[in-house]
């Protein structure tokens, strides 16, 4: 058995299951919410999974945001407190990362199989501790994110895989419970395709994730590590040149991703997104020892909010190179830009004043020599429709003390600026322990 994130790289479709020896990580979002404040108090929680210097998504699902009671959003942040990664912790009122790739891409991919319990069965599990240092207020934090078992079956062209998460409290406030399943589905491999009908991750949000532990705006408004009920279609063509690609529908969306409160449609009470359409097409291009990929997504969805129905639409474009330099490490740049044309929450970002045209960014660069990883991610927002507009720079240095232990720390700045004033949404070292059984 074991513990840790894994982006499947083979398929467009990269679910990422976290601590485990059979998926990987998806990584993806932190921990918990902020204190409340006059203005939205974001949660982030780990999010997404954790890729290879290389651009190419490990395996399975990743982590989902840890809980956190984020308050309303105004004009005026609240300070935040303590997070959990999006993976499944909670800490005290403050912006939890999205916990989903916070380990070091040189242990990214596993080197130990899951370990077989019948046949044509794996099992694997694992679990992430986080600690969370606010700069200049609020209280620290030390707790564990989240624990996850993976269980995978295959026989013959059939498949089935299971992934429940746990935590000593709720990763969302919106949550159920401090447990959940974060991905379940029944699947069919037609090669080149492999169908998937249950509980899955969807791929229309750009880049599946950015390899950190704390997240990016993205995520903490539901764009990112977003697992929804529906059929999945997904494959992978060539091996030089070729093209990755998925197609999906969802009914409704699955409740438990790592967005923070009334920053995404799952948070507001009674709401759902609904009839969700989404597509990726991936081209890629293998040289030497590096590859380019190039991706296209869109989605288009029903924002089932009470008194305010609206049809949301979301077009994304992103690129991700890498490059193995032998003994000199290996090094991978990535970048994207997102387009949403609706309105699918309320509050946020003010409270009563929701905007409908929204533009995103994302931007990082990494490089991995023997143990050691080094890691700077960027992600912005422009919230048009409310003049409002957010930053988040992650930079990170993680050491993979074992093929089964790694160690992650992140300095987070988040900030918001509003016609009102400039706000610090959070201020934080976030430090976490990846073990994997």
């Amino acid at each position: 058995m074991r513990f840790c994130v894994w982006l499947r790289g083979t398929s467009l479709a990269s679910t990422i299951h976290l601590f485990s020896g059979s998926v990987a990580a998806q990584a993806p979002a932190h921990a918990e919410s902020p204190p409340s404040a006059t203005a939205p108090t974001p949660t982030p929680t780990p999010a997404a999974p954790v890729t290879s210097p290389t651009g190419t998504p490990a395996p399975s699902s990743a982590p989902g945001p840890a809980e956190t009671t984020a308050a309303p959003a105004t004009s005026t942040p609240a300070t935040p407190a303590p997070a959990a990664p999006v993976v499944t912790e909670a800490a005290p009122e403050t912006v939890a990362p999205a916990a989903a790739g916070s380990a070091p891409a040189a242990d990214v991919e596993p080197t130990n199989a899951p370990a077989a319990i019948a046949p044509g069965v794996t099992l694997g599990a694992g679990a992430i501790l986080y600690y969370y240092q606010p700069i200049e207020a609020g209280d620290n934090n030390f707790s564990l994110f989240f624990a996850n078992l993976v269980l995978d079956g295959k026989w013959g062209v059939f498949g089935f895989h299971l992934e429940p998460r746990f935590r000593d409290t709720r990763l969302r406030p919106f949550f159920e419970g401090p447990a959940w399943v974060q991905e379940v589905y029944g699947s069919l491999e037609l090669d080149p395709v492999t169908i998937k009908l249950g509980k899955v991750y969807k791929q229309s949000g750009g880049l599946f994730w950015d390899n950190s532990f704390y997240g990016n705006v993205q995520v903490y408004d539901g764009l990112k590590l977003d697992p929804n009920y529906g059929v999945s279609v997904e494959g992978s063509i060539g091996e030089e040149f070729g093209v990755d690609f998925a197609a999906q529908f969802f009914i409704v969306d699955g409740s438990t991703n790592v967005s923070l409160q009334d920053r995404d449609t799952i948070s507001i009470p009674g709401a759902r997104r609904r009839n969700t359409i989404a597509g990726r097409v991936a081209p890629f291009v293998k040289f030497g020892a590096g590859d380019v990929r190039l991706g296209l997504t869109g989605e288009h969805f029903k924002a089932d909010i009470p008194e305010q129905n609206e049809g949301v639409t979301r077009l994304a474009a992103d690129v991700k190179l890498g490059y193995d330099l032998d003994v000199a490490g290996k090094f991978g740049i990535w970048g994207e830009f997102l387009h949403q044309d609706g309105r699918h929450v309320v509050d946020h970002p003010l409270v009563g004043e929701a905007s409908g045209d929204n533009d995103y960014f994302l931007a990082g660069v990494e490089y991995s020599y023997w143990r050691l990883t080094a890691r700077y991610n960027l992600s912005y927002a422009n919230y048009s429709d409310a003049d409002v507009t957010e930053v988040l720079h992650v930079p990170g240095l993680g050491v993979s003390l074992h093929d089964k232990l790694s160690l992650l720390g992140e300095f987070v700045v988040w900030r918001q600026n509003t016609p009102a004033a400039d706000l610090d949404y959070d201020k934080s070292v976030n430090v976490t322990l990846h073990g994997k059984l």
